[in-house]
């Protein structure tokens, strides 16, 4: 009994060793600062205040302006507004964080679609609150209505997303 509970506790020790962790980083390509780097919840919440000013812009392709902005642009004209620098594609901007799953959602998180069915994230949004499980909001510019919040937990969203991230803190 008390030998299997010392190789428990070596195991856990073992595996939450800081030479394990730093290989699981240096594996993923993730850098110390990107860890310690997170948005603060005062960031977050002025992010979000930020973007729900931005409701009822309409939609514009390349725009990044109360003229008119896409969903990246959205995304980008939030951030600068806030002196953060982050990419101004979705493409980009999706590989600009650590995958998380829906389940691990949190408000300021960013979330990207594949829509009309195309096989590419070409859509993207931010996660403004989230009421219950079945009931996360998330910020984007339609291409129909502008600057809206939409419920991910949709048949037409649920159906088009492709994948959700923590954006990295530049």
């Amino acid at each position: 009994m008390c030998k299997r509970i010392l190789g428990v506790g070596l195991l856990v020790i073992l595996v939450s060793s800081c030479s394990v962790w730093k290989k699981t980083i240096r594996f993923l390509g993730i850098s110390k600062a990107q860890i310690e780097n997170n948005y603060t919840l005062s960031e977050v919440d002025q992010l979000i205040q930020t973007g729900l000013a931005y409701k009822g812009v309409p939609y514009r392709t390349g725009g990044i302006d109360r003229k008119g902005m896409d969903c990246s642009g959205l995304l980008f004209r939030i951030y600068s507004d806030q002196n953060f620098q982050i990419p101004r594609l979705s493409k980009d901007q999706a590989q600009f964080g650590l995958p998380i799953s829906i389940q691990e959602a949190q408000v300021g998180d960013w979330i990207f679609f594949a829509t009309n069915k195309s096989k590419v994230i070409n859509h993207s949004g931010i996660i403004t609150q989230i009421k219950s499980a079945n009931e996360v909001y998330f910020l984007h510019s339609s291409t129909s209505k502008g600057v809206r919040e939409d419920n991910l937990y949709t048949k037409y969203w649920l159906g088009s997303y492709v994948k959700m991230i923590r954006p990295f803190k530049n």
